[in-house]
């Protein structure tokens, strides 16, 4: 009896336990094209661990389905109905809430049908929440293309002649392969050097912090970043590329690179000789390096004003030439990453050496236009400068249990650099008398060092969403540079008579920046959707400034030895931050996902003369709010919106109460009242793609507005401008942009029409009266590519831009133009393993009363090229470069008060011949 008693007991408890657990899973069965509701579906519900079958039903007559009596836990749904073709979908289910699914929509099998037969690009793009991703294969590319050329193709993506990408409308700051740091500064080193056969998927999104990442909860942290997806085949041995060109004379252009691959080991290893401009240097690190562009771009400043930057197009691969004249340059980096111990550790490294030599000449012609006057300034230059660099930077993250993990990210750099330049200037006024001549030299030699690191504890508790995670970051920056700067001032008075002044002097300078920045932050749970993140951030931003300018004694003596003190001052800006925000955050998978939230700061500013020993101390409270939300929009749809506010500090450059005369045209001078700046910024986009008609859609619209702006202060006389920045209030600046993508089926055509629209408005003084700048353009594109496999391709670009800009000083003087950019781009294949191709430029600019020249060019480059060695690996090239022989280096920069135009020496028409070798090999490589 006892034995019956205890049985019976266990089986009740036992029971009592099973229906306590048990779920409900609801859901609505619809079709895609019809939008309705299916009935008589079968709906299954397997266990993932097994495929084995736990429950299964019918929609009723309304499309509707419900699966009960089922322990929690992760299964596969699958729904069939005989028309239709089969969906399955992985669903879990946590605890006994009822989870409702919502629409469940199906496709017929006819439209599947048709879409694989005739487009072969079923799932070509996907669109998840913020990701776009594009599957490689689905897009036709000629054999050796790079990743670069797959990106040119994608729809929503654009690549320009430098390699800056763009995608849906804003500039891709990274380059990720399969989501590890690649050569982490240099993106072009993987969308140049890894091919495009070797890429499964290309995923457009914007990375968060780590932090972020990990707590769900926006911290304002966002870079647009792609992340390029291997082929588990191209993860298994080595493939790379080798590249050897040259002219025969003065023009040759070397690269290579090697990825090998063993398991979850990666190595790579690039290098590129080059004195055709392919430096290896990506166009953010190109500017870095004194590059000022390639092709043809058109962009507002700071202060509100327009330029247009345009040079010629070196290599028929778009190679990456930034600076201006002629560069040499050399370029080598190995990467290495690794998982292992059940991907529990993680060690990424890379190593990178550059090194770049240009000699550059150029002319300038500008017009200052005052209230009551205007002056004309002519310039010529000559400069040589080389600058060296080596960086090494890593990550080792290790998971120390199931719940917690640590990441550390270090890197640091060394480099030097040495510049020489010669100048000659001339003021004229508005009759063309003389005001001023200058004869100027500078030489510089510097030094600089970096180093950063940051670390990262995550902790996951039992309790779903409710986590802990800690960060702290570092990062050291030093400059050091010491040169000299002869001037052979010439004024003239009004009756023609002129007076010299000469300056000799010598120039130290001395910058150091150092950051250490610590963040805590708890999410908690407030239900499986939604929940609450607290933070507490301090951080620590001290900056220091050593600048002396030295004068001889004796003018005969070599030695400097007088201290200038007008020139001279070491001064420190500090700034201590303590902050803590709240935010809350909701989640509907495939729905809708949104947060809001603010941080409160205290900062407090320290500015010390460490001449003399002065010290000044103020305070801000500031109030950061955010708002961010998402709507999933069908399969392949998504709308999103986001704001924040944050502040800006100024400079040390900025503050320094000393004057720079380095330009003696333009003397610069710190302000040391300068406030800080608070930046508010509303963004929204929207992207769609529709599989079955192959068109698309991304549009994006942004404004910011700026309290206590930095902006500038200008006076000019006697052929001098004196600037010092500014606060001011009311600036504000606005851009949209939206591009359509299309495939014309009847005529085997992509077509993707593009329009963009920018407006900025700027705040400055000048002569001591307030200025207005407004500028407006807006730009129409037009994208048309056609191809036959292995016969042709055909690309046509036409882009046109429409600029206007006035001031309230000369509301009589208004700048409008417009601009013309277009590129055709053929290829056309051959018997015999033939291939020839052609691309070219034309750059038209509306002349105006300001630049009455006509810069026109037209920049025709072509090749032909043959297939060898077994299976088509290697190529013979043979290349020429602007064969009209009009490329002319070229930009210019307008406001309503300043225009300026600038020509410099550039690539001009030369020939080449080049040796390519694609290999690769499956299995594992030897010795590896």
């Amino acid at each position: 009896m006892q034995k019956l008693t205890l049985i019976l007991l266990i089986l009740l408890v036992s029971a009592s336990s099973l229906f306590a657990q048990q779920a409900t899973l609801k859901g609505t069965v619809i079709d895609t094209s019809e939008k309705k509701n299916l009935t008589n579906s079968v709906v299954a519900l397997l266990r993932k661990s097994d495929s084995v079958l736990v429950t299964f039903g019918r929609t009723d007559k309304s499309g509707q389905f419900t699966l009960s009596r089922f322990v929690p836990g992760k299964f596969v749904l699958m729904v069939t109905h005989p028309a239709y073709a089969d969906y399955m979908d992985e669903v879990e289910v946590k605890d006994a809430s009822p989870v409702n699914l919502g629409n469940i929509a199906m496709i017929l099998k006819s439209q599947l049908l048709q879409e694989v037969v005739v487009s072969h690009k079923l799932g070509a793009i996907r669109i998840k929440g913020d990701t776009t991703e594009y599957k490689a294969d689905s897009f036709y590319m000629k054999a050796g293309s790079s990743v670069e050329d797959l990106l040119k193709k994608l729809p929503g993506i654009q690549v320009d002649k430098n390699g800056k990408i763009t995608a849906q409308g804003e500039t891709v700051q990274k380059v990720l392969v399969d989501g590890e740091e690649f050569f982490s500064d240099d993106p072009t080193i993987a969308t140049r050097g890894l091919l495009s056969d070797a890429v499964d998927k290309v995923q457009v999104f914007d990375k968060k912090s780590d932090q972020a990442t990990f707590t769900g909860v926006d911290d304002g942290q966002k870079t647009k970043t792609i992340d390029l997806k291997l082929k588990e085949d191209k993860k298994k041995g080595y493939f790379g590329k080798l590249e050897l060109g040259s002219n025969g004379d003065k023009y040759w252009n070397n690269s290579g690179m090697l990825n090998a691959f063993k398991a979850k080991r990666k190595f790579s290893a690039f290098g590129i000789m080059s004195s055709t401009g392919k430096t290896g240097l990506d166009w953010r690190e190109s500017m870095n390096y004194g590059g000022t562009g390639n092709g043809m771009d058109m962009g507002m400043s700071d202060d509100g004003g327009m330029y247009i930057t345009m040079s010629g197009g070196d290599d028929f691969d778009g190679g990456s030439y930034w600076g201006e004249g002629f560069p040499k340059g050399w370029s080598a980096g190995v990467h290495y990453s690794n998982k292992w111990n059940g991907d529990r550790l993680h060690l990424n490294g890379n190593y990178k050496y550059n090194k770049l030599n240009t000699e550059a000449a150029g002319r300038n012609t500008s017009k200052y236009i005052l209230p009551d006057t205007l002056y004309y300034i002519n310039e010529f230059g000559n400069n040589y400068s080389t600058k060296e660099r080596h960086r090494v930077d890593g990550m080792y993250e290790v998971q120390i249990d199931s719940s917690s993990s640590l990441k550390i990210t270090a890197g640091g750099s060394t480099g030097k650099s040495n510049s020489f330049n010669v100048t000659k200037t001339d003021w004229l006024d508005e009759n063309g008398n003389p005001v001023r001549k200058i004869d100027q030299r500078t030489s510089s030699i510097g030094e600089n060092k970096a180093f950063n690191s940051t670390l990262l504890y995550r902790k996951k508790f039992k309790k779903q969403g409710r986590t802990i995670s800690v960060t702290f970051n570092q990062d050291y920056k030093e400059n050091e540079s010491q040169g000299f700067l002869y001037a052979d001032n010439e004024y003239f008075d009004s009756n023609g008579a002129s007076t010299h002044k000469l300056i000799d002097q010598k120039k130290i300078n001395d910058n150091i920046t150092s950051l250490v920045n610590g963040k805590v932050s708890y999410t908690e749970p407030l239900s499986k959707r939604a929940l609450l993140e607290f933070n507490y951030s301090m951080s620590n931003n001290h900056r220091q400034s050593r600048r002396t300018a030295l004068e001889k004694t004796d003018p005969g003596s070599p030695k400097y030895e007088d201290v200038v003190d007008s020139l001279s001052n070491d001064y420190a800006f500090n700034v201590f931050n303590n902050a803590a925000g709240i935010n809350y955050r909701y989640a509907k998978p495939k729905r809708i996902s949104f947060g809001f939230g603010a941080n409160v700061s205290r900062a407090d500013f320290t500015r010390k003369d460490l001449k003399s020993d002065k010290e000044v101390k103020y305070s801000f409270t500031n109030f950061f709010p955010s708002a961010n939300i998402t709507w999933t929009l069908g399969s392949n749809g998504s709308l999103r919106f986001n704001y924040n506010g944050n502040t800006q500090a100024p400079s040390i450059d900025q503050i320094q109460p000393v004057a720079d005369n380095s330009d003696q045209s333009n003397i610069k001078l710190g302000n040391p009242d300068l406030k800080q700046a608070f930046r508010q910024r509303f963004n929204i986009s929207y992207n769609n793609y529709k599989i079955l008609s192959e068109s698309g859609i991304y549009a994006s619209m942004s404004f910011s507005t700026v309290q206590n702006d930095f902006s500038s202060m200008t006076t000019i006389k006697n052929g001098t401008r004196i600037t010092q920045p500014v606060n001011v209030n009311g600036n504000y600046n606005g851009n949209a942009w939206i591009d359509y993508s299309r495939k014309i089926k009847k005529l085997d055509v992509s077509v993707g029409p593009n329009l963009n629209f920018n407006v900025s408005r700027n705040v400055n003084f000048i002569d001591g009266l307030e200025n207005t700048n407004t500028n407006y353009s807006v730009g129409f594109g037009f994208n048309i590519w056609k191809q036959k496999e292995k016969k042709y391709t055909l690309s046509i670009r036409p882009d046109f831009r429409y600029n206007y800009a006035k001031s309230s000083l000369r509301p009589d003087v208004v700048t409008k133009y417009w601009t013309q950019d277009h590129d055709v781009d053929m290829s056309v294949t051959l018997p015999w393993k033939l291939e020839i191709g052609s691309d070219v430029n034309f750059s038209i600019r509306q002349k105006t009363d300001a630049f009455d020249k006509n810069n026109n060019a037209i920049r025709w480059n072509a090749r032909i090229e043959r297939k060898i060695l077994k299976n088509d690996a290697g190529r013979i090239r043979f290349a020429a470069f602007d064969l009209l022989d009009q490329n002319i280096g070229f930009n210019r920069s307008i406001n309503s008060n300043f225009i300026n135009e600038r020509t410099y020496d550039t690539f001009r028409r030369y020939f080449m011949a080049t040796l390519i070798w694609n290999f690769n090999k499956n299995g594992k490589p030897m010795g590896w």
